[in-house]
């Protein structure tokens, strides 16, 4: 960790200590902004496809962090399958780090779908907090006087079976989709000489604006990785050969992309890093490729037939990976 400021290094304090000092109850009623549409980049760890793992600044204990799609989304049940399958997958490695970095075996979610109601936060956006569990102090409650033994609740529940019946119909027609978001996969490919390889897209396949693109395509295989459809899709399009350990995530976001040939279609896109590949490799055009262009790093930046997203992207990638 980079040295801090004696003014960074307050500020740290502040955050590590707000709930066992009590600031934090001011804190979150005067918030008065959706703090997770604008998350604090330092703070994440990892990302996939526009789900993040990112530490809690109020944290409840060591090693705390949270789960949160970048969309502004109030609930679960607006999640796109592909983003609620990466947040079971991020439950499932949550339990994993905490163990192997904090050497915390328990742990809880807590699960927060916004709004007073849940006494969230003010920015009502699902978040999925992951809390080590190491004592049974951590967790307080007020019990209630109950009304209903559990059998009686049980007869409760059984007779609003047509609610039930009623609100899963509900959702169905408000959330159901009937195919989730297309995903998009893409690599940066960078070879021995700081080429990074392009395509220039076939007839039948080429975009408007027609841009030069970086390989890869819509992975539409259910039997396989996002990566390893990804590879197949630059076999198929360069004739290279690449395995899933060459591949870095470096970047995943929401996107449009607007083929001649068809309408505007909303996508979520991953964008990975390959680093090193071999300078003379004998790579052919093929599938949705007409030609294969390397160009020079330095050159990437001033070129017009390369989208502006694709230049900023690029951009941060080579700043992030300049040594």
């Amino acid at each position: 960790m980079t040295k801090l400021s004696p003014e960074e290094e307050k500020e740290q304090i502040s955050y590590r200590d707000a709930r066992r000092l009590g600031t934090y109850d001011h804190i979150w009623q005067n918030v008065g902004k959706c703090v997770f549409c604008d998350l604090r980049e330092k703070y994440v760890f990892y990302e996939e496809n526009g789900i993040v793992m990112t530490i809690s600044l109020f944290a409840y204990i060591d090693g705390q962090f949270m789960i949160i799609p970048r969309r502004h989304v109030r609930s679960v049940k607006e999640l796109t399958d592909t983003e609620w399958q990466t947040v079971r997958k991020f439950m499932y490695i949550a339990k994993k780090l905490i163990r192997e970095v904090h050497s915390v075996k328990g742990m809880q979610f807590l699960l927060r779908d916004g709004g007073v109601e849940a006494q969230s936060t003010v920015d009502q956006h699902f978040h999925l907090q992951c809390i080590p569990f190491d004592a049974p102090d951590l967790s307080v409650w007020n019990y209630r006087q109950l009304k209903h033994t559990p059998l009686e609740n049980t007869a409760l529940y059984k007779s609003a079976r047509k609610k039930i019946i009623h609100h899963g119909r509900k959702f169905n027609d408000k959330y159901k989709r009937a195919s989730d978001l297309p995903i998009h996969c893409d690599a940066i490919i960078l070879n021995d000489a700081r080429e990074m390889l392009f395509i220039e897209r076939a007839l039948a396949s080429k975009l408007e604006p027609d841009y030069l693109t970086q390989p890869g395509g819509r992975i539409e295989h259910s039997d396989l990785s996002l990566e390893d459809g990804l590879i197949r899709e630059i076999y198929e399009e360069t004739d290279a050969k690449l395995k899933s350990d060459q591949l870095q995530l470096v970047n995943s976001r929401f996107d449009e992309v607007n083929y001649k040939s068809g309408p505007t279609a909303k996508i979520l896109r991953n964008t990975y890093l390959v680093k090193n590949f071999p300078v003379n490799a004998a790579l052919k055009a093929g599938d949705d490729a007409k030609s294969l262009h390397w160009i020079p790093t330095q050159e990437v930046m001033g070129r017009s037939d390369i989208s502006p997203e694709t230049r900023e992207i690029v951009r941060k990638v080579l700043a992030q990976n300049a040594t």
